[in-house]
């Protein structure tokens, strides 16, 4: 079953109700009310992204090692791989600052498939699987577009993987 980040905008209300009350958490991400809001899935480029941040598979430092440490956890309630965790508008306004000065064509410069490869970052098997740097660079587009306007609108983030 393939994992896949999603990052959702949320107000910092929001958040401290799901903080307050997790058995919302799943409502909130998948129920009715969520089919209009606006988020970004990275696919499973996600790890790629990491990777080329933070030169680590699994390490770095915030805000830049946001999508595999960092955020609040929502309690323990289980929305695909593990809780969502959520970073308050502060937090996304930091992260939008650092992700500012990394450009897509900076990113596709540090794509290396082989490396991905030999560092076993998810999904595995790059070449084989005919991924590419554009794969990469596209969905870090999207998600740096997305914390900038997200950072500009005053509102936090929900980062989830299903």
């Amino acid at each position: 079953m393939a994992m896949i980040a999603n990052l959702r905008p949320a107000t910092d209300r929001d958040i401290d109700r799901l903080l307050t009350n997790p058995s919302e958490i799943t409502r909130f991400l998948y129920g009715s009310g969520a089919d209009g809001c606006e988020r970004v899935e990275l696919h499973k480029a996600w790890h790629a992204i990491h990777f080329v941040l933070n030169g680590s598979r699994l390490g770095g430092d915030a805000p830049l090692n946001f999508l595999v440490a960092e955020g609040t956890p929502v309690g323990e309630v289980d929305v695909g791989y593990g809780p969502a965790r959520v970073f308050s508008s502060e937090e996304v306004r930091h992260l939008a600052s650092a992700l500012i000065l990394i450009a897509p064509d900076e990113v596709a410069r540090r794509v290396d498939l082989q490396r991905f490869d030999a560092e076993d970052i998810y999904p595995g098997n790059w070449q084989a699987n005919g991924y590419d740097a554009d794969y990469v660079v596209d969905n870090y587009r999207s998600m740096r577009d997305l914390v900038a306007r997200t950072a500009a609108d005053g509102l936090g983030l929900i980062l989830y993987i299903n």
